[in-house]
């Protein structure tokens, strides 16, 4: 049974992975069920990371959205972290890791609740604002349908 929840649990975390919003927010709260150390589902976490990370790198440099120019300004700081968060995670208690984690997650979670708020909002105000013109499609330009104002 535990081999058939790895199995769905990695195919789960795979499809947040790869639509970028990161798997392992996924997948570390689905491995606690599981009964495994925290340091064991952080250890399974960074592997997964791997493969589904080269993947996405392969369809974003693909479709041509990667600015070389500006990858070792992210890179760079991210490995000196991860190396530090490492250490710090080898040497910190489960629970410890396990409540950073849970804090981590809640506080993503009350953050992506007020930039959504934001969101609705100001799409709100936007559509309360009053129609002042009428774009002109490219059909009506084709057919003759303009007024002489609008050519």
């Amino acid at each position: 049974m535990q081999i058939f929840l790895l199995i769905l649990f990695g195919f789960l975390s795979g499809i947040i992975g790869g639509m970028g919003m990161g798997g392992g927010t996924l997948l570390v709260p689905l491995l606690s069920f599981l009964d495994l150390e925290q340091k064991t589902i952080q250890a399974i976490n960074l592997v997964s990371f791997v493969p589904m990370c080269c993947v996405a790198l392969g369809f974003h440099a693909h479709n041509k959205l990667i600015k070389p120019k500006h990858i070792w300004w992210i890179v760079v700081p991210a490995v000196l972290a991860a190396v530090g968060g490492a250490f710090c995670a080898g040497i910190a208690d489960n629970k410890i890791l396990r409540l950073c984690f849970a804090v981590f997650l809640i506080a993503v979670g009350v953050w992506q609740l007020i930039v959504a708020i934001k969101f609705a909002v100001k799409n709100k105000r936007q559509s309360n604002l009053p129609v002042v013109s009428q774009p002109m499609l490219p059909a009506d330009y084709l057919n003759g349908n303009l007024d002489k104002n609008d050519r």
